[in-house]
């Protein structure tokens, strides 16, 4: 193997960490949100209010975020924000123990740093790829999949040794910063990203709004299972404490394993009965979960959930890539990753007001048609898939 291979191959798992570290941090807070809840005494309304700052955020951090990695370039925003977010994290546990305008505020910072972090990493992610002549892109997004069941485990241990969320938050800053002191001079150097950057934030087309819709659709339902799985085990099923992350754990257990397939399955029978049968899933999952809260089929219902989401956003990148005119598949590809992001972030304050004003078991019910309307957009844009 050569001296190239081996710096490509080093920087590819060093790259992968990089994604295992965001979502690792994505996923302590959204293990610790019903402890953070119970803290401040918090309603699901009021929650569900405190929780729309956090995609406020990041829609406001967009051009940001945009603009400083197309100035300074991936490999230093990359290094800011990985100092920037587990900070912000911190600040999460510690308005833990203050006051909800507290967690307003640093849930609008974590959702613009967690922005930054996503853009510059992901920019990162396309810049390696063109050193590979196969794409790679899909196993990043693999890591940050498995960095949420990971964790799912650390909360659980952190809950079950009685120590805070902004114990557990400290721990992660620790590990990350080591992380990033000994990886950080190993990303990749690069000036290709100005220009692309510049066209990243162009209006989708209306073939890639309907890709946009079929990702947003699938990433609400991705958000809702982040942030109010633990809720809906503590309130609907009613498991112990010990016990609240079980059915978050399952869902990124199988969201994971099923990525691992992915490719598999759509080799053997196409994009289309893939996205068709993920649709199908979500909404089985969700309904079997709501109409037999018991640890047991909950938990099924939620694995099926995980299996139904793990495909949705890569099958739906692949045929982006196909689709788009010639020259233009990351701009397109940009476009509707965007979309899908902000139905993962929006998702959660949605089901808040929902259950605010329904009840939990009915917002769940509600999000299970968005399993329909993958199924149905994938039905009609058969020429695509």
């Amino acid at each position: 193997m050569s001296e190239t291979s081996i710096s490509k191959q080093s920087r590819r798992v060093i790259l992968s960490g990089y994604f295992f570290f965001t979502g690792i941090c994505f996923a302590s807070w959204a293990s610790r949100i019903p402890d953070i809840k119970l803290a401040l005494g918090l309603t699901d309304a009021q929650f569900g209010g405190m929780l729309l700052f956090l995609p406020l955020g990041s829609f406001l951090g967009i051009p940001i975020s945009g603009s400083l990695t197309a100035r300074h370039g991936s490999n230093k925003m990359l290094k800011i924000a990985s100092i920037l977010y587990p900070l912000a994290l911190v600040n999460i546990g510690w308005a833990a123990n203050t006051t909800i305008l507290h967690l307003g505020i640093a849930l609008f910072i974590f959702g613009m740093i967690g922005n930054l972090f996503n853009v510059s990493v992901n920019t990162q992610a396309v810049e390696l790829a063109k050193l590979f002549e196969k794409s790679i892109i899909s196993s990043f997004h693999g890591f940050w999949s498995l960095a949420g069941f990971v964790g799912g485990l650390v909360g659980s241990y952190f809950i079950a040794q009685s120590l805070t969320p902004l114990m557990q938050f400290f721990v992660i800053l620790s590990l990350g910063y080591l992380f990033l002191i000994t990886t950080h001079q190993h990303l990749l150097h690069s000036e290709s990203n100005k220009q692309s950057l510049k066209k990243m934030w162009t209006k989708p087309t209306p073939l890639m709004f309907q890709f946009g819709l079929i990702a947003l659709s699938n990433m609400i339902c991705e958000g809702m299972m982040f942030d109010w799985s633990g809720v809906f085990y503590q309130t609907v099923v009613k498991v112990p404490e010990t016990q609240r992350t079980i059915g978050y754990i399952s869902f990124m257990a199988c969201m994971t394993t099923g990525r691992m397939f992915a490719d598999a399955l759509i080799n053997y029978w196409g994009p289309r009965k893939q996205l068709m049968l993920s649709g199908l899933l979500v909404t089985l999952g969700l309904i079997i979960a709501i109409l037999y809260p018991s640890i047991y089929t909950s938990t099924i219902g939620f694995m099926l959930v995980g299996f139904g989401v793990s495909s949705v956003i890569p099958t739906i990148y692949g045929s982006v890539g196909k689709s788009a005119e010639p020259g233009q598949a990351s701009i397109a590809l940009a476009s509707v990753s965007s979309i899908g992001f902000f139905g993962f972030l929006i998702g959660p304050p949605i089901v808040g007001f929902l259950s605010g004003a329904l009840g939990l078991r009915w917002a769940f019910l509600t999000i299970s048609i968005l399993g329909l309307v993958t199924f149905i957009q994938s039905y009609r844009l058969k020429k695509y898939l």
